[in-house]
C-alpha cells in the first residue's frame, strides 16, 4: 500500500484514510521516511481537523500501551512513548537508547480542547511498576532534553498523532510523530 507524504496530499482526511487502511508495519515504514519538513507540514495540516483525547494513549487501567515515535532531530530520532492509566492519571515516559544519560522523561497527559498535552513539568505521583523510577526532568542532562517542556499533540488518523515541543511556552522547532502499536484502533 502507498501512503502519500504530507507535502503531496490535498488534505488530512485523504492521508488519514490511507493510514487507517495500512498495516502497522506499513505505517512504521512510512513514518520512518518522513523528513522534518514533512512532520512540520503534517502538524500544520492537522490543526483543528480530528479531535484527540487522552483516551487515545491508554488502554485498561494498568495496561501499558506503546507508541512508536520518530522525531525531526538530526540524531537519536527513534523512540517510544509508553503510556498507562494509573490511579486516574494518564502518564508515560520516553523509552529510548540514551535514557541512561538523559533520564526517562516522565510526563502526564491532559486534554486541551481537541488536542493533548504531554506535560513534562508535572511528574506523576507514582511510577507504574513497568516504568523506570521517577526522576526529575530538571536535574542534570534531563533539563536539556525534558526540562520545562510540554508537547502539543494532534490526531492524524486512528493510530497516528503528530506533535511539537514547547520549552518554557516557546516553540522548540522540533516535531514528532507517534504510532500506537498494533492494528486495532483505540476506542476513543
Amino acid at each position: 500500500m502507498t501512503i502519500p507524504i504530507p507535502t503531496q496530499t490535498a488534505d488530512l482526511l485523504t492521508l488519514s484514510a490511507a493510514l487507517d487502511k495500512a498495516s502497522h508495519a506499513e505505517r512504521i515504514n512510512w513514518m520512518r521516511g518522513l523528513s522534518k519538513k514533512e512532520l512540520r507540514t503534517l502538524y500544520t495540516m492537522s490543526e483543528g481537523v480530528l479531535p484527540l483525547s487522552v483516551s487515545h494513549f491508554h488502554a485498561d487501567s494498568g495496561e501499558v500501551v506503546i507508541h512508536h515515535g520518530q522525531n525531526s532531530l538530526a540524531a537519536f530520532n527513534v523512540f517510544q512513548k509508553r503510556c498507562v492509566l494509573q490511579d486516574g492519571t494518564v502518564q508515560g515516559y520516553n523509552h529510548q537508547t540514551l535514557a541512561w544519560l538523559t533520564g526517562p522523561g516522565h510526563f502526564v497527559l491532559q486534554n486541551d480542547g481537541d488536542e493533548v498535552l504531554f506535560d513534562y513539568t508535572v511528574l506523576p505521583s507514582d511510577s507504574h511498576a513497568e516504568f523506570p523510577p521517577l526522576q526529575s526532568n530538571t536535574k542534570g542532562l534531563s533539563t536539556l532534553v525534558y526540562g520545562h517542556m510540554v508537547d502539543r499533540v494532534r490526531r492524524v488518523s486512528n493510530h497516528c498523532v503528530i506533535g511539537t515541543a514547547f520549552k518554557k511556552n516557546k516553540p522548540a522547532g522540533a516535531w514528532f510523530m507517534l504510532l500506537r502499536e498494533g492494528d486495532t484502533a483505540p476506542a476513543d
